[in-house]
């Protein structure tokens, strides 16, 4: 395997920041103790229960009914938050803002307005309006929010070309907030990118984390540890690569890229025998990667390497084989992709908010769905898909939305129910119309970012099949060698 495909994969490894740790501005959590309000309350209970739409919904409409009372700042801001996470940017923007410019209310949820509003700045890359944002907050902010909001400092100046302005602005590295820890992360990355030791350094800070229950806390310690042992292996170093890919936690979905990277830093040091150990492990998972189109090749160059010649051609021709398949299902599928498929696999599959994603990690028959593994590889694809389920999941608790305006009426005078009804329901449609559009712009979005990933790996395994070629030729000449010099 020549140096330029292992660096390939190298850039790789340090692009899968995005998949676990989601850069989206949202602080979802409600503090249970400041809630006064019954109808937020039931929102409360029913979002801990796991349904988080439902809860929006009825929010929404007890908003519009003016039945929040004190609590209205929160529900909004809870609202704003999860807009955000749903691509309605613009209509979270403008709810953060009004909660920030309010004359009202406590200066604490000004503050965690005008954090939020400059969150979701920063992740739209808007680094200016970002900064802006942070110069209206006071001092009432939590542990938590100053992290964050250093952090927010820290990457739009680095975004901005200060390297050295950020450095001074970065937090210390705690795991007070995964959100924030996930820009560190990212700035980490950036400046490893540019060969700056203090990359290392933060990289290096997060992944000695101690162990956490936040699974993103514990996702973005795997990521750093990933990203920094695949950097000491473009390097040359890899001794120091095996420390840090070996922390990467196996139940982790990035152990696999881990165990790639291991077998790497065996072949560094020419014991092939030893990165044979990881990546025949690797060759005998059954799901479509990207780590896995690398490994197809991998495994033969190590047995060609330590002379197991035939043994290497049979597995370039397996890999020859598998790669020719899997570009005629890979068109295919591109057919399935620009009809109606996102639509039915997403309501096919358990309408849970949690553990639904899994589901797509098995391997259906239907070519069209043996890659769902390998887009969701892609961060931008599975972001893509999330806030389209998302939309999809808002908009049908939006459309029965009337058992929540009963729910409301056991809280209400009747006589007030009946003035407040027609606005509700213009509410509602408003609030439909904007959600449809966002759908449909983000099944765009799903559509395009699939057929980007199937075209990048067809181009990818057209190159392999040269490599396979090249590979083959050199292990038939290696066997005809050893050959004759046992001849003599």
């Amino acid at each position: 395997m020549s140096a330029r495909c292992r660096h390939a994969v190298i850039a790789l490894a340090l692009a899968f920041g995005g998949i676990t740790a989601s850069p989206a501005a949202h602080s979802e959590e409600f503090e249970a103790e400041k809630i006064s309000n019954p109808l937020l309350g039931h929102a409360y209970l029913t979002y801990r229960e796991g349904d988080r739409f439902r809860a929006m919904a009825m929010l929404m409409a007890a908003d519009k009914l003016k039945r929040l009372g004190d609590d209205r700042d929160l529900a909004r801001l809870f609202l704003a938050d999860n807009f955000a996470r749903l691509g309605l940017h613009e209509e979270a923007l403008a709810m953060y803002t009004r909660l920030a410019r309010q004359s009202v209310g406590p200066q604490s949820m000004r503050d965690s307005a005008w954090l939020e509003h400059a969150k979701l700045q920063l992740v739209l890359g808007r680094m200016d309006a970002a900064l802006q944002s942070l110069t209206h907050i006071k001092r009432s902010l939590s542990p938590a929010q100053r992290v964050e909001r250093d952090s927010i400092r820290a990457r739009a100046l680095l975004e901005a070309g200060k390297r050295q302005e950020a450095l001074a602005a970065l937090p210390r590295i705690n795991d007070e907030s995964s959100w924030a820890l996930y820009q560190l992360f990212n700035i980490g990355v950036q400046l490893i990118e540019h060969r700056n030791k203090n990359g290392a350094l933060i990289l290096h800070q997060i992944g000695r984390l101690a162990d956490s229950r936040d699974r993103e806390v514990e996702a973005i310690r795997d990521q750093a540890n990933l990203a920094l042992g695949y950097s000491l292996l473009k390097i040359g170093q890899p001794d120091k690569a095996r420390g840090y890919l070996e922390k990467v936690r196996l139940k982790s979905h990035l152990s696999n890229i881990a165990l790639l990277g291991m077998g790497w830093s065996y072949s560094s040091d020419q014991n092939y025998e030893q990165a044979l150990v990881f990546w025949m492990e690797l060759e005998g998972r059954p799901y479509r990667s990207a780590y896995g189109y690398e490994t197809m090749l991998a495994v033969p160059y190590a047995l060609a390497k330590a002379g197991a010649f035939n043994q290497a051609i049979e597995h370039y021709q397996a890999a020859q084989k598998q790669i020719d398949a899997d570009t005629q299902d890979m068109n295919e599928a591109k057919k399935k992709i620009n009809s109606d498929l996102f639509p039915k696999l997403i309501s096919a599959i358990p309408t849970d908010e949690t553990g639904w994603l899994e589901h797509w990690q098995n391997t259906p028959e239907a070519p069209e769905q043996r890659f769902l593994p390998l887009l969701l590889d892609n961060p931008e694809f599975q972001a893509a898909l999330l806030e389209y389920r998302a939309l999809i999941k808002l908009g049908a608790q939006l459309e029965s939305l009337e058992s929540d305006i009963g729910a409301i009426e056991q809280h209400q005078d009747r006589s007030r129910m009946d003035a407040d009804v027609a606005a509700l329901q213009r509410r509602h449609q408003t609030i439909g119309r904007q959600i449809d559009k966002a759908r449909q712009l983000q099944l765009k979005q799903l559509k395009q970012e699939a057929l980007r990933t199937l075209s990048r790996y067809q181009a990818q395994l057209a190159g392999h099949v040269d490599q396979i070629k090249f590979g083959i030729a050199q292990a038939i000449e290696g066997g005809t060698f050893e050959l004759e010099e046992g001849l003599q």
